[in-house]
């Protein structure tokens, strides 16, 4: 796939049906494939990727993409240094992709997300409005977002419990699903298929291998009911007091 020298920035290469918009930052050493659309007031960060053509393992599992499918960086986007953003992903408006993150193929990131340092995006995967990631989370295929969540540091999702023993594809039984506004702590790990309901706590280093109910608290490993989540710690209670101190 071609690529030409750009002076809008040092050491600028660009596929040359690429249109950046003149208020796009762009650090040194970024490199932007074709089919890749850039929205007004973005920024890119040194050394990142855009719409690189997809990698895989000879013996992978993951859906083959073609070359150059569009790659969409929405409005007033923040890419971090050394960051790849796959051909054939999505990030929506405002959202912040920290330095060193990957995001695959077919990846779906919605508006003003925060996806932290070093965090791994795979293929397949759904990323809903204002969800937050710390550093180091693992997005494992067929896993989705809802709104608002909150992930902590190197928190990992995993796609197949199995490790390859099984049929490609996500499993019969769905992958994971978070619902809006849970909160998982720092460590915990989530094996498929699992759900974890609206507003749910899963507390930090829990293996999640069943169900969470909706406004419940899990702790351990295996995680087990703790107790369940109080009004006055719902996200809606949340947001309304720090609009009261603000």
């Amino acid at each position: 796939m071609k690529l030409i020298p750009s002076d809008r920035a040092p050491g600028l290469w660009v596929s040359p049906g690429v249109t950046i918009p003149d208020d796009v930052e762009i650090a040194p050493h970024v490199t932007i494939y074709d089919g890749v659309t850039i929205g007004p007031g973005s920024s890119v960060g040194q050394g990142s990727i855009l719409g690189r053509p997809q990698q895989i393992d000879v013996r992978s599992r993951s859906p083959r993409q073609p070359r150059g499918a569009p790659t969409v960086i929405g409005f007033g986007c923040m890419i971090g240094s050394y960051t790849v953003i796959v051909a054939g992903s999505c990030v929506g408006d405002g959202t912040y992709v920290g330095d060193h993150a990957l995001v695959r193929e077919t990846a779906r990131i919605g508006r003003d997300t925060m996806i932290g340092r070093g965090c791994i995006i795979s293929h397949s995967t759904e990323i809903h409005d204002r969800v937050r990631l710390q550093a180091e989370a693992v997005v494992a295929p067929w896993t989705v977002l809802g709104e608002a969540v909150e992930v902590g540091l190197r928190v990992t999702f995993l796609g197949d419990a199995t490790l390859g023993r099984r049929p490609p594809g996500p499993s019969p039984d769905g992958g994971i699903r978070v619902g809006a506004g849970a909160r998982i702590g720092a460590g915990a790990i989530i094996l498929p298929p699992v759900t974890i309901g609206e507003e749910a706590f899963v507390g930090a280093a829990a293996l999640v291998r069943r169900d969470v109910e909706a406004r419940t608290v899990v702790v351990g490993t295996p995680a087990i009911f703790l107790r369940a989540v109080q009004d006055h710690e719902l996200m809606t209670a949340w947001r309304n007091e720090q609009m009261a101190g603000a």
